[in-house]
């Protein structure tokens, strides 16, 4: 379906748009290929991964997942049934859960993240390192003024 860009859509509302359009299909396609994780669950074990046992709490995962607490909160309940993380409590502040990937976690993360790599290239196989570039960096740039906008640091 062509739609009449020129006319009716600016660039910037295109950008816009399409970046939700991008989102869903991601998700979409993202669903079909995981098994036993949701795309939301396997980019939040991902983003756990990064970092070192209980050091993250809820609030830090969502800031970097770009969602709420009580969204992050939900997906790590399910994470933690289905065994991928541990939950346990902030030594110092007991109202806070502390979340580090459980042993089937690791391995999950390791498995799959050769994949990701695969799947990544061929994703972005049509790209220069100039377009990989500009689209990092514009994408960067849109990121850091919606997290000024939430009042984020």
């Amino acid at each position: 379906m062509n739609f009449p860009i020129e006319k009716k859509i600016t660039p910037k509302a295109y950008i816009y748009g399409s970046i939700f359009s991008l989102s869903n299909r991601l998700q979409l396609l993202g669903d079909r290929r995981y098994k036993e994780l949701s795309l939301k669950q396997a980019f939040v074990v991902w983003n756990i991964s990064l970092f070192d046992d209980y050091i993250l709490n809820l609030k830090d995962i969502a800031q970097m997942v770009g969602t709420s607490s009580q969204n992050v909160k939900k997906i790590i309940d399910i994470l933690e049934k289905k065994g991928f993380v541990e939950v346990g409590k902030d030594e110092t502040d007991r109202r806070s859960l502390r979340v580090a990937l459980s042993a089937k976690g690791k391995e999950y993360y390791l498995e799959r993240g050769k994949m990701e790599e695969q799947y990544l290239e061929e994703l972005f196989t049509d790209f220069d390192d100039e377009m990989l570039i500009g689209l990092y960096q514009g994408l960067n740039k849109l990121m850091e003024k919606t997290v000024q906008e939430q009042g984020g640091k």
